[in-house]
């Protein structure tokens, strides 16, 4: 829904506002249709704003650690680590925060607008950059922070924040944004309802990466304990090496990579490749103009178009950030269930996932690589994507690939992965925590249990399934907030 609109009159004053200006862009304001509404200022008791005490003091390692606003994203409700988002700090410039669990960060700098909420007690030893502030809402903390994650929210700052600026800055613009809420004679319920969806949602987030953790766990475990043959001791690469791979361009001879490679090759079962195991792999077409030629993109579905999945969209969880949709007269090769795709370019670089569900007609690009397996099960291509995604975090897709900049990782080179033989009890059960659909909870969910019954419901789903159960709960929370925004009345569900 479309809140930053050119009104239709203006006043004297607006005209002197913007020296006199006939451009209709500079007058565009949010305007939101119901009159309940309170400002940030209004509902929260006091924030704290972090501080920069300068680049000199990152390090390598350290036991302190350093938010930066780039750990807030759009597309998660958590904070998010990766790609230099927390990094180590010199203890000696350390300012206790004493971060705990439920707290809400704000970026007022840099990315403005994106808001994260904290999770668990692990954060006893991070504090927060000066771009962000923790505030200390006095309403139910759950419904003030959806309304922060709604696009009204970072639509209204971003037209308050001055234009032109290299780096945006917020600075105190946020306490003057509206929170709206309902007017209708039941809106305690609405207010905990919307609160209720929120926390399930955040408890969804948690759950994935809870889930996500465990495969790392559990594929760890399996190849530690059972180790046979000599211990590791490093060599440097002969001759005999050089020629058998014929790179130069690669990380297959440092430490990492070869101790790596040994704990797997002397795992008590063996190790193979993807190609003795039957794995095939193409790339992703080429969608640039001059080899597909004119094409549209869309953020909603449009019937007979593609759906584009690119590797820039998956999460390290093997799940969609955001769908879109490509519009193009020639025919695409598509992906299909069970397939898996894999970024090969970038950053992205070793993110993966498998179609579950695969929609009717969807392709992927040329940075990302389709792998299939024929005539293997669901949860054994599954295990592929698992056990690829613990080659990411292990580093081992950096080393086997090649080029700076987020480098490449080329087909021809997916041999050089090392992949162990687990029995197959070993790798279904892996597989569960990626795929593993469940019935609902017995009981039925309502207002006072709906939090409780999501998480009953948690226990037992895999990746997939509870990115699909967040999703269909963020869209149901959409529709609400915007009825609340229209001043119209929410029916509650139970």
């Amino acid at each position: 829904m479309q809140y930053l609109r050119i009104p239709r009159t203006i006043t004297l004053a607006d005209m002197k506002t913007n020296n006199g200006s006939w451009s209709a862009g500079m007058y565009r304001r949010v305007e939101i249709p119901t009159s309940h509404t309170r400002t940030v200022r209004e509902l929260i008791a006091s924030y704290d704003k972090g501080s920069d005490p300068g680049s000199m003091f990152y390090m390598e390692k350290s036991t302190h650690y350093f938010i930066r606003t780039k750990a807030l994203q759009a597309h998660s409700y958590l904070l998010c680590s990766k790609g230099g988002a927390i990094i180590p700090i010199n203890p000696r410039v350390f300012e206790d925060m004493a971060l705990s669990d439920g707290d809400i960060l704000l970026s007022k700098d840099s990315n403005v607008g994106e808001c994260a909420m904290v999770n668990g007690d692990v954060w006893q030893n991070h504090t927060l950059s000066g771009g962000i502030v923790r505030l200390r809402p006095t309403i139910n903390r759950h419904y003030f922070f959806a309304f922060l994650k709604h696009s009204l929210f970072k639509t209204e700052l971003l037209s308050r924040v001055p234009r032109g600026a290299t780096i945006a800055h917020a600075n105190e613009l946020w306490l003057d944004c509206p929170i709206p809420f309902p007017s209708q004679t039941d809106k305690n319920d609405v207010i905990a309802y919307v609160a209720a969806l929120t926390q399930a949602i955040v408890d969804k987030e948690k759950a994935i990466r809870a889930r996500n953790e465990g495969i790392y766990v559990q594929i760890e475990t399996e190849l530690i304990t059972n180790q046979i043959g000599k211990a590791f001791q490093y060599t440097h690469p002969t001759l005999h090496d050089l020629r058998s791979t014929l790179r130069f361009d690669t990380g297959l001879y440092c430490l990492g990579f070869r101790k790596f490679q040994h704990m797997v090759n002397n795992y008590r079962h063996g190790a193979t490749t993807l190609t003795e195991l039957g794995v095939r792999s193409r790339r992703g077409p080429n969608l640039a103009v001059t080899v597909i030629g004119k094409s549209l993109y869309s953020e909603v579905h449009k019937p007979g178009w593609y759906e584009l999945i690119r590797p820039v969209n998956i999460s390290e969880y093997g799940t969609l950030v955001s769908r879109e949709w490509l519009g193009s007269p020639k025919k695409l090769p598509t992906v299909n269930r069970g397939d898996l795709i894999l970024g090969c370019e970038g950053f992205e670089k070793g993110r993966s996932l498998v179609l579950v569900n695969a929609p009717e007609r969807c392709t992927t690009n040329f940075h990302g690589t389709v792998l299939s397996w024929p005539g293997a099960e669901l949860w054994e291509t599954i295990f592929i994507r698992c056990f690829l995604a613990y080659l990411r975090e292990q580093g081992v897709i950096d080393w086997v690939g090649v080029g700076g900049s987020g480098g490449h990782m080329s087909p021809e080179y997916f041999d050089d992965l090392p992949l162990p033989c687990f029995p197959d009890d070993i790798r279904e059960r892996i597989a569960r925590l990626y795929h593993n659909p469940i019935a609902q909870p017995v009981r039925k969910a309502n207002l006072e249990n709906f939090v409780d019954w999501h998480k009953e419901w948690n226990e037992g789903l895999g990746i997939w399934e509870l990115d699909f159960e967040l999703k269909t709960l963020q869209k149901t929370l959409t529709t609400v907030q915007d009825l609340i925004i229209e001043g119209n009345t929410v029916e509650l569900p139970f």
